[in-house]
């Protein structure tokens, strides 16, 4: 929710985590949490009528009470009896670390008199999968190129394919000016402008299922500074002036980080169904209807002033993912080369033939932990943003986090909502909220600030609606990369310092490491 403070800044304020639940805002899972409690304890006092009996019966009730609301790390103990099940079922069903199908597939050749023929890709031709691997969170992914537009040679777009979750994703490299150096009236500005791009994506009848923006922090060897501070000085190399400068850039090399945005676009293969076969089914038919909301949201962002390098190409889409576990000693440091993960936009071809996809751009090894997860020769560490500012911030809020010398990725997952769609949800809520209110008062329940504050943000949400405005769903997370596990757990340290500056509460999503780090990939995951 924004307001004006006075006449000077757009400030904003965002409304708690909705918890709402079956009976009187109690989830499933305390329901059934107290009911145990209360038969174990009636069993007790049934066969002990005692003392005893009495203690046994009150320990097995406070018991079920406790489990159900006492909140350890973030969640009460009838949400972590699943997580922990489902961790304990991965260690006893064959160990948790996931392999990549490649090599187990291997290759095809086609042999004639004349030797060598042709040789088909890894596990094109063979049909077979290896029967002792375990299926990996990346199963079911395919990067593939899908030309955009009518013409059938018209330069190739990275798409990535989800077959669990039925999506099709198209990522566009996004550029700007430095937002935090702009003065107040530009900063509200640019976030009015984006705000107009995303209503213009929740339209009636839109084919966008999900939006995401992934905003990373990696190293860089610095030859990027270095060529700009060659292209554009204007004292000679023997001036004191530019031996300085230069030997400042020299020694500031090996902490120089580069910031990359990316933003992913993605529609529901089945939910678009008609369109697709109405555009020519199949792969041309996904792309037909995915390169049409690509076009418009380029054409959107270009009238909020934010530059649009172009849609990422199959081999650029690949190593931008590729670069998210790529170890510091293989990010070009040192090379003077430039920066090999630099992005190339749509069409960016070998003089021959389009620039392939691999077949398998995702990590060969990726093995979770409790509270982290090992893909090839990185660590990782992924935060759930729980909860938003509940007081009133300025658009650059976010500024501490992003803004830390860490090799970290924020990634912000956004579900359009209809509009009709999105009315009555908030009709279902504030149906919800006034019977919630109705048993809490028989039975003699506290209304707490919390419970308040929700409601309010449900009717604050009806008006919005109301004037047109469109509605989203969102979830957001911060992944932190290192090389070690030793440095990892310095980074997570300071993350949660910066974030805790931002005025957001992030929490380690523990025993689901794998999962949530596949959310700060562009694959547009992260909501149920």
């Amino acid at each position: 929710m924004a307001e004006r403070a006075g006449v000077d800044r757009v400030r904003y304020r965002f409304s708690p985590l909705e918890r709402r639940g079956v009976i009187a805002g109690w989830r499933g899972g305390q329901i059934a949490s107290v009911a145990i409690g209360l038969v174990f304890g009636v069993l007790a006092l049934r066969s002990r009528p005692s003392v005893g009996g009495i203690l046994l019966a009150t320990v097995s009730t406070g018991a079920g009470v406790a489990v159900a609301f006492w909140p350890v790390l973030g969640r009460t103990g009838e949400q972590w009896l699943p997580l922990l099940a489902r961790w304990l079922w991965s260690a006893s069903a064959g160990g948790r670390r996931q392999s990549a199908p490649s090599p187990g597939n291997g290759h095809a050749i086609v042999v004639d008199r004349d030797g060598w023929r042709t040789t088909a890709p890894d596990g094109a031709t063979s049909g077979r999968r290896p029967t002792t691997r375990r299926p990996g969170v990346f199963d079911g992914l395919s990067l593939i190129g899908v030309p955009f537009g009518p013409d059938p040679s018209a330069p190739e777009a990275g798409v990535i394919v989800d077959r669990r979750s039925r999506t099709a994703t198209a990522v566009l490299a996004v550029g700007g000016h430095s937002f935090a150096l702009l003065g107040p009236g530009d900063q509200d500005a640019r976030i009015a402008a984006w705000a107009r791009v995303l209503s213009a994506m929740a339209r009636e009848g839109s084919e966008v299922h999900r939006l995401q923006w992934i905003e990373s922090c990696l190293p860089d060897d610095g030859s990027a500074v270095r060529r700009h501070c060659s292209r554009h000085t204007v004292l000679g190399p023997e001036s004191p002036a530019a031996r300085s400068y230069q030997s400042l850039v020299h020694e500031s090399s090996p902490v120089t980080r580069r910031h990359q945005v990316l933003l992913g676009l993605s529609i529901h293969t089945a939910r678009s169904a008609r369109s697709i076969r109405a555009s020519g089914r199949g792969t041309a038919g996904t792309g037909a209807v995915l390169g049409r909301e690509v076009l418009s949201l380029h054409q959107a962002l270009d009238g909020a002033e934010i530059s649009v390098d172009g849609v990422l190409g199959p081999g650029a889409l690949a190593r931008v993912i590729g670069q998210a576990w790529a170890p510091i000693r293989d990010t070009g440091e040192g090379s003077g080369s430039g920066n090999p993960w630099e992005p190339r936009p749509m069409g960016d071809r070998c003089p021959d033939r389009p620039e392939a996809a691999p077949l398998w751009p995702w990590p060969m090894a990726t093995e979770p932990e409790w509270d982290s997860v090992h893909t090839d020769a990185t660590w990782h560490a992924t935060y759930w943003i729980a909860e938003w500012p509940r007081v009133d911030v300025t658009p650059d809020f976010l500024g501490p986090l992003l803004f830390s010398p860490l090799r970290r990725s924020i990634a912000l997952t956004m579900e359009p909502v209809s509009p009709s769609r999105a009315a009555r949800q908030v009709a279902q809520a504030r149906t919800a909220d006034l019977a919630d209110g109705e048993l809490r008062r028989r039975g003699g329940f506290l209304v707490t600030a919390r419970h308040t504050r929700e409601k309010e943000s449900v009717e604050d949400r009806d008006v919005e609606l109301a004037d047109g405005h469109a509605q989203y769903r969102f979830s957001g997370y911060v992944t932190v990369t290192a090389d070690t596990r030793d440095e990892l757990t310095r980074a997570c340290a300071a993350v949660e310092q910066a974030a805790g500056q931002a005025r957001i509460e992030i929490r380690l999503l523990y025993g689901e490491q794998d999962t949530a780090f596949a959310c700060s990939l562009p694959l547009c995951r992260g909501l149920a």
